[in-house]
């Protein structure tokens, strides 16, 4: 049985050590993605001369039945799989160091929101997850998604931070999707699922969390975000793995200044004599978005409640995700088109939304 591209993607990927690098030299030997599926296994060794044992694992599950197995378990744990082929590929991983030629996707990946890495110690100070959950919950208000790891510590209070606040959150792991890393944050890893944000991993289903994945996946942290906040870091911490990442692709980086006599503080200091934004508030991200994305303003929900009726906030939060047509809005909310009109000429004249061309709609600034 033949394998079309994407398939052969994704069975690579459930071989252990293919990479971006590995499967560059496979394409540039064979030619193809899907001679890589029918090579006889004297050529597969002859490739990978380098990386035996790579060879061998692949020649051991070159069959149907194991592609098929990876697919049911993919499947069963209500993954959906990206791979460099598609056109919903993040742009933003095509030029990093060793892309992922695989993504695996629980939840709603969505690439359009500006982003923020937020990323500090596991063993963060009380007053690190303060910071970082209050960071997160501004970020959420101005509709920017807060990325992190899901680690303990910084990345579970910047994602908390965000949920607070009914903003969109990305955790990307280092292990496969079946499972979630630390067990400790299973609650938070299904939060995230819930309310629409995304649980990324390059590592197929069945992948443990190896310590080598974490400074991996640290790359697709920093690239799916605009710039990298730093909280509470000590000398060898992983964040700061992030955090070169973020310089080798063009970030922005953001650093919360710290106790001169804490060993936490060395990376978020150490950052700022070396020319990275001391982060103080909010604003001083935001200014440096704005040169960006349009960015829509803070709407809390009591003004919400305050100024606008109940089917009147149920319109509004269709508009306010992205631009959309009157037919979108109809299809999202179920209203009927004469009172949906009503209720959008209600919204104009409140100051709440702008029609733009071709009968669409956008949040007012």
């Amino acid at each position: 049985m033949n394998l079309s591209k994407k398939d052969i993607l994704i069975w690579l990927s459930h071989i252990g050590g293919v990479d971006h690098q590995v499967l560059s030299f496979m394409k540039n030997y064979f030619g193809s993605i899907e001679e890589i599926w029918t090579a006889e296994s004297k050529h597969i060794f002859h490739c990978l001369h380098n990386h035996s044992i790579i060879a061998s694992r692949m020649m051991k599950n070159r069959n149907i039945e194991f592609y098929e197995k990876a697919i049911r378990e993919i499947e069963r744990s209500h993954i959906h799989v990206i791979t460099e082929l598609d056109t919903n590929y993040p742009e933003k991983l095509r030029h990093i160091y060793r892309p992922p030629f695989v993504l695996y996707q629980r939840g709603k990946l969505n690439m359009a929101k500006p982003g923020i890495a937020i990323v500090g110690a596991r063993k963060a100070t009380p007053y690190g997850k303060w910071v970082a959950q209050k960071f997160a919950q501004e970020l959420a208000a101005y509709h920017i998604g807060v990325i992190s790891g899901l680690a303990l510590g910084v990345d579970t209070a910047s994602h908390q931070g965000a949920l607070q606040k009914e903003g969109y959150t990305i955790a990307v792991l280092g292990c496969g999707l079946e499972q979630c890393y630390p067990a400790s944050n299973q609650m938070l890893f299904n939060k995230i699922i819930e309310s629409d944000g995304c649980i990324l991993s390059e590592y197929a289903p069945g992948t443990p969390p190896l310590k080598h994945h974490f400074p991996m996946r640290n790359r697709i942290i920093s690239a799916l975000s605009d710039g990298v906040v730093i909280i509470e870091a000590g000398k060898r911490s992983g964040a700061m793995i992030t955090v070169e990442c973020g310089i080798d692709q063009g970030k922005e980086i953001y650093a919360v200044p710290g106790n001169i006599n804490s060993g936490q503080s060395y990376g978020p200091n150490n950052l700022i004599q070396q020319g990275a934004k001391p982060l103080l508030e909010i604003s001083n991200i935001i200014e440096d978005l704005e040169k960006i994305y349009r960015l829509e303003s803070p709407q809390t929900a009591e003004q919400l409640e305050r100024d606008l009726s109940e089917k009147e906030i149920l319109v509004y939060k269709v508009i306010e995700e992205n631009p959309v047509s009157i037919d979108a809005v109809i299809n999202r909310t179920g209203i009927h088109i004469s009172e949906l009109s009503a209720l959008l000429t209600i919204l104009e004249i409140k100051g709440f939304i702008t029609q733009l061309s071709g009968n669409t709609f956008t949040v007012s600034k």
